[in-house]
């Protein structure tokens, strides 16, 4: 009996280290393919000129100044608050529609079958030239090209979240609540929540994504207007370092703002669905 209960932990214990051992060969293979691509990319700058492929150490001290140089942080800055902006913008315009589509049944058919599909086959670049013919080179022509290119993101997120409310429970919460408002803020509000922070979460991507067009047509600050000026003067050490701010205001929103809200939020719906004796 004891011999069994000795092979039974020492079973156990080998599960553990061989799950340990996978997460940590699964590490070792992620960092250990960046730690090679770096390395490549090294080599190939000792080869290459600069104008081809610049070095790594160079790319980096340029990407450190775009958030530390008071000269071209404030590039970063205007990037960073037109993105959030649009991002709102397109957030509240879209819910807007899609709420007025449920309540207002009469726009239905305009919001579902006519405006969505309109700006979600809309081209980008159609945008971006209509918007510099409109309005110059301004901010409101980058917030403009923005919101108008998220809109139809946050319109079908929306849109799926309204469809999939169940109506048994609106209809309870109806009976308890007279004032749609308090409906809206108590009830409706919460289960769209799911769908209201993906459409946050997808537009914050592709909105960098859509800043770069936006800004080389229609500003003159910006990180996409920083990109524009190394292209016409072939410095590719900052259209590499622009590159890498971008994307590490990307993912640094996803670590920081996203995947805790993510987190916080299953922790209260785990507590909520959590009997309690």
């Amino acid at each position: 009996m004891e011999r069994g209960a000795r092979i039974t932990v020492r079973v156990g214990e080998a599960r553990v280290a061989g799950g340990l051992s996978g997460a940590a060969r699964a590490r070792i293979v992620a960092d250990g393919f960046l730690l090679l691509v770096l390395a490549l990319w090294y080599a190939s700058s000792l080869r290459l000129p600069e104008f081809v492929l610049p070095n790594p150490g160079k790319v980096l001290l340029l990407t450190l100044r775009l958030f530390f140089d008071p000269a071209l942080v404030l590039h970063t800055a205007i990037s960073l608050g037109r993105v959030v902006a649009s991002v709102l913008l397109a957030l509240a315009i879209g819910s807007g529609l899609v709420l007025a589509a449920r309540y207002v049944p009469v726009t239905g058919l305009l919001v579902g079958n006519r405006l969505t599909p309109f700006f979600n086959s809309f081209p980008s670049l159609g945008w971006a030239i209509l918007a510099v013919i409109w309005f110059g080179v301004s901010d409101q022509t980058v917030l403009f090209v923005e919101t108008a290119i998220l809109l139809p993101f946050c319109m079908i997120n929306m849109w799926e979240g309204i469809k999939n409310l169940d109506p048994e429970l609106l209809e309870m919460a109806g009976s308890f609540a007279r004032r749609r408002a308090r409906i809206l803020r108590k009830v409706i509000f919460p289960l769209l929540f799911p769908y209201i922070f993906s459409a946050l979460r997808i537009s914050y991507g592709v909105g960098w994504k859509v800043s770069l067009i936006a800004e080389l047509f229609g500003a003159s600050t910006g990180l996409g207007y920083l990109l524009e000026q190394a292209r016409q003067h072939y410095d590719m050490p900052m259209v590499f370092a622009t590159v890498c701010a971008i994307i590490v205001l990307v993912a640094g929103m996803e670590r920081l703002v996203f995947d805790r809200i993510e987190r916080r939020v299953l922790r209260h719906l785990q507590a909520q669905e959590t009997p309690t004796l």
